[in-house]
Formats: C-alpha cells, structure tokens, sequence
C-alpha cells in the first residue's frame, strides 16, 4: 500500500472519486498530510541544529501519519500512536512500502503509553496541534517526562486562545466568542462534543517546568515582532465589541456569558499593556499559535537564528523566513475608545 491507496481508502470513506480529492483546491486536511509533514521537518531543521539520522522520534497524534512519514523519510526510527484506530489504519495505508514507521492505537495521557514503550526511549516528542484536544495535560506531560532520554526535547504547536482572531472565528468550530467562554459552556453555541481545551501560555510553561523540562525556546513562527502591532490589536479587540452587538445569541444567559468573557479579556489586555513591554503584549496576543522547544536541562536546543529574552516569557527564535510582506495601515482605534467600550446589550 502507498499514499495511492491512503487516497482510495479516503475516497471510498467520503463515497467519491479519487480524482475529485485531488482535483479540490486547497487540498483537504487528510489529502495534504504528507505535504505538512515535509513542510514541519524542514521547519525544525530551520529553527534548531537538529540532525534527525538514526533519533528516536515519537509522533504523538499522528493521525493521517503525514508527519511521521516524513521524520523517518529524514533518518529517524518512528513511532506513531493516537487514540483512533481509523488515523492508524490510514497511517499504516499511507506510510507502507514509502516509510519505516510503526503505528499504535493508544492514548498518550494514559498508562498504556507506558506500557508500549521503555521509560527514556525517545530522542524528541512531537505534539504538533495536539495539547488543545487533551483535557487531562498533567498526565499527558507526566507521560512524555517518562518516555523522554536524559538529553531529549519535544516540540510544540498549540493555538493561543489569547488571540483575538480566534475570539472573532474559533480556529476549530468558526464560532464567534467560544475562546472566550470556560469549555463548559461550550454546549451552548456548540451542541455536540467539542474536545477543545484552550489554556494559557503559562499552563504549558509551567507544567512542562514541573516534569523536568526546564528549558523552553519559542519560535516567532509568525513574526509577530514584524507584522503585528498594538494598534492592529486594539483594532481586533473593538471588533470583537462591535460583533458581540450584532451577535444572534440563543438566549440571555450565552449573552451574559459572552459579554463577561469580553470584558475580561479586555481588561486584561490593559493591564498587561500597563504592566508589561510592547514585545510581551505582541507576543501573548499576536500569535495566533505558540510554537516552541522544551527540554531537560542536558539537551542541545541551538537556535539557528536570533534570540530575544522577553520577561515572563522566556526566550523567542526568529524562524528564519523571508521577510513578511510590507505591513499596511489600518484605520486607527484610540486607547481610549477600547478602554471604554461598553458592552450594549441586555443584562443576562
């Protein structure tokens, strides 16, 4: 079996010509994941020194198996778990006769993980959009500190539910407001399992820090520090009042709901303005996804590009792109008429 048969396997899945999951533009989530996963190893190999030959990797949701592929196709000896045996099935289909990777049905929050592999057996961890879709973090990373050597690290990918284009489209569901709501009132704008837990930047920073991972490099994989600026931001949060006034809610309580999560992030979007430098206050809200290095204290994680130290953030990378394109001005929005926004609708 080749990516050929991935593809019919995918095709009969969805009752469709494979012709038509090529002919589609862009190419869908399942049909592009060799693509990403090449494109995710060349990003690593651009933002650290990492030589991939003979390194034990660890795919954690592997999913469609794009990314392992890839990573063994690069020197390393692979593995792939995730919780749903159909990925398996499609990354065993996908990775057949073009990769040496092998593939486990399991939930890497749980001891089974254990049971699968030897304590210290991996080199490097992936969890690349990942961490968002697990609920119990602690016994994920408690789990990676197990399966993770004396001089490994892991790489991360996560959205920033401080974002305030996610506020605006939930990057998951493309629902207004759901980033600024506790998951359990979810169910209101969402009626069906939605398996999305966003946290704080710091949750990741310091629960990677609790399970002997101290050492921790982002990247600015969206050059945030370039093409992002307060004034886009206070734009972004003005828009996300002025939405919120037109928003059809399903009923009184989802508007108290939403418009006490606005506030608050309002609010603290101020108070870190006030109390913390341009850089932090780009970076926090700005990305649209933290990505980054953790590690023991022994590992080797070398940036290949310039460093800035950011207080309660910690080391940031550039990524070694070519320049973003030229910055365009936006109609301006004053502190003052974010700062006193209101939220004009009814009381819950």
């Amino acid at each position: 079996m080749t990516y050929a048969d991935f593809v019919n396997m995918h095709a009969a899945d969805l009752k469709v010509t494979p012709e038509a999951l090529f002919n589609a533009r862009p190419l869908s989530f399942p049909m592009s994941t060799n693509r990403r996963g090449e494109e995710l190893v060349e990003f690593l190999s651009r933002c650290v020194e990492i030589n991939l030959e003979g390194k034990r990797v660890l795919d954690v949701g592997c999913a469609y198996g794009g990314l392992s592929i890839a990573l063994s196709n690069a020197g390393a000896r692979v593995s792939g778990i995730d919780v749903s045996n159909k990925f398996i099935k499609y990354a065993e289909a996908n990775a057949l006769n073009s990769a040496e990777a092998d593939f486990h049905v399991v939930d890497a929050s749980s001891v089974g993980v254990r049971k699968l592999f030897e304590k210290g057996s991996f080199d490097l961890i992936v969890i690349n959009d990942v961490l968002e879709h697990i609920y119990d973090t602690a016994s994920l990373v408690a789990n990676i500190d197990w399966l993770l050597n004396d001089t490994g690290m892991v790489y991360f990918k996560v959205p920033n539910s401080f974002s305030p284009r996610f506020a605006l489209s939930e990057g998951h569901r493309k629902i207004f407001g759901l980033t600024l709501l506790d998951p359990d009132c979810w169910f209101h704008l969402l009626p069906k399992r939605a398996s999305i837990f966003y946290r704080p930047l710091s949750h990741f920073q310091a629960i990677f820090s609790h399970f002997n991972m101290p050492q921790m490099l982002f990247v600015d994989e969206e050059r945030v520090f370039v093409r992002f600026t307060l004034r886009k931001l206070k734009n972004q949060i003005k828009e996300i009042f002025d939405k919120a006034r037109d928003y059809n809610y399903p009923d009184q309580q989802v508007k108290g709901y939403l418009r006490d999560g606005i506030i608050r992030f309002r609010d603290e979007y101020f108070y870190d303005v006030d109390n913390h430098g341009e850089e932090f206050v780009k970076f926090k809200y700005g990305s649209y996804f933290f990505t980054g290095f953790a590690g023991r204290a022994a590992a080797a994680i070398r940036p290949l590009h310039p460093v800035r130290e950011i207080d309660g953030i910690g080391r940031i990378a550039e990524r070694g792109a070519p320049p973003a394109r030229a910055f365009v001005a936006e109609r301006g929005v004053s502190d003052e008429q974010i700062e006193n926004a209101e939220w004009n609708g009814e009381p819950a």
